[in-house]
This record gives structure tokens, C-alpha cells and sequence, in this order.
């Protein structure tokens, strides 16, 4: 079954949570063998060590329904250590802590900064899908199907992005574009996914497909 995009951003952020620890011990104790790079290994560990605080704080600061101080903290770390791992996870954290205190367009500029500076191509993809999320939230339905198609998302995530497009074009009533979209994840290999197959059977019959509207242009006379 295809992985929402929550449990995606999960995965990653259980990965560091258990290792980042573990990577960051292992570059301390890599300084004693390694001399010649003491000052500049040790800065790095101060910095990642920094940082890993930092993020620990802003999940603590969500986890006691503190959203404001959460996003100013996110905004914060990501100045001081833009396009980090953590950096961008706790941009993550602060775009849905907007999102939950009604504010979709301070959560598009979280999402826009990952976008932007996230070195992890599956962070920036998982921000790409989520801003499109707001923007459609928004009504914004073209810039959401912008958004989907500004940066080819990796594999993994391609069915997360094609299945989204699916459903703005189906809020817009251009049928045939959502069944095609639903129909591209169900013929991906290995796809098992029943939430896109009842979308699909729950549009409207062929006879009502209504494709998206033509550009418009001057009539000829």
C-alpha cells in the first residue's frame, strides 16, 4: 500500500531521532584519531550537537500544544543551520503547527524554505506535496497543481504526487483528468491502494466527464 505522506515524514524523523545521536558520537570520537581536523570536526559536532537540542525542544514545545512558541523556535534553527536535516524537520513541524492555529499562508513560507534549502530530496519532495496541500486548502487549485509539477518528485513519493493531482482535479469537476491520475497510481507496480480505488469508483460516470477548459482566446470573425 502506498505510504501516506505523514507516515513518510515519521520514518524520517524516527531514523534521526534514533541515529542523529549516534552520528554525532561518532564524529566526537573520530576527533582524537583524526588531529589535523580537531578545530574544524569540532565545531561540526558543536553545531549538529546544537541543533539536535534545538529540534528536541520544538517536538517537546508541539507535544505541549505550544504552536506559536514551536514555530518560532522552527524559524529560529532554520537561520542559524539553514538546510540541516534538522533544520528542515522542525520547518515541517512549524508549517503544520500554521496549519493548526489557521494559518495556511505563514505555513506555505515554512514549506517554500524546505523546498528551497532542504538537502534531503525526500524532505523537499514531502514539502512540495504538503504545500500544494495548503495551497488547496486555499482554493488556490492552480497554483496547487503548479506547486505538484514545479520539481519531479523522487520514485518513492511519484503515486503521492499523481494521486494528489487527482483529487484538486477532481474538486475542480475535470473528471477524465482525476480517473486518469487514479488509474496512473493503481498501475503502478506493486500499488495496493484501496482509499485511491474507492476515489475512482466514486466518480462520475464517462458520460459526465467534464475535461479542464481550453485556453482562452479571441473569437475569430
Amino acid at each position: 500500500m502506498t505510504a501516506t505522506d505523514d507516515e513518510q515524514l515519521d520514518k524520517l524523523r524516527e531514523f534521526w531521532t534514533q541515529y542523529g545521536k549516534t552520528i554525532i558520537a561518532g564524529i566526537i570520537l573520530g576527533l582524537g584519531a583524526l588531529a589535523a581536523w580537531t578545530g574544524w570536526q569540532g565545531w561540526q559536532a558543536k553545531k549538529q550537537t546544537s541543533a539536535a537540542i534545538a529540534f528536541h525542544q520544538i517536538e517537546q514545545l508541539s507535544a505541549a500544544n505550544q504552536p506559536k512558541l514551536a514555530m518560532e523556535a522552527a524559524r529560529k534553527l532554520a537561520g542559524s543551520d539553514q538546510g540541516s536535516v534538522y533544520a528542515t524537520l522542525a520547518l515541517m513541524i512549524g508549517a503544520r503547527e500554521a496549519m493548526s492555529q489557521n494559518d495556511p499562508a505563514k505555513a506555505a513560507i515554512y514549506l517554500q524554505d524546505v523546498m528551497q534549502h532542504a538537502k534531503q530530496p525526500s524532505l523537499a519532495a514531502l514539502a512540495q506535496l504538503r504545500l500544494a496541500r495548503v495551497q488547496w486548502a486555499q482554493n488556490k487549485q492552480e497554483e496547487a497543481l503548479a506547486t505538484l509539477k514545479a520539481k519531479t518528485p523522487p520514485k518513492a513519493y511519484a503515486s503521492l504526487f499523481t494521486e494528489l493531482t487527482g483529487d484538486i482535479q477532481a474538486s475542480q469537476k475535470h473528471w477524465a483528468a482525476a480517473r486518469a491520475a487514479y488509474e496512473q497510481v493503481l498501475n503502478t507496480p506493486d500499488a495496493e491502494n484501496a482509499m485511491v480505488r474507492i476515489k475512482l469508483d466514486n466518480l462520475p460516470a464517462a458520460s459526465a466527464t467534464t475535461s479542464p477548459p481550453a485556453a482562452s482566446g479571441k473569437e475569430k470573425s
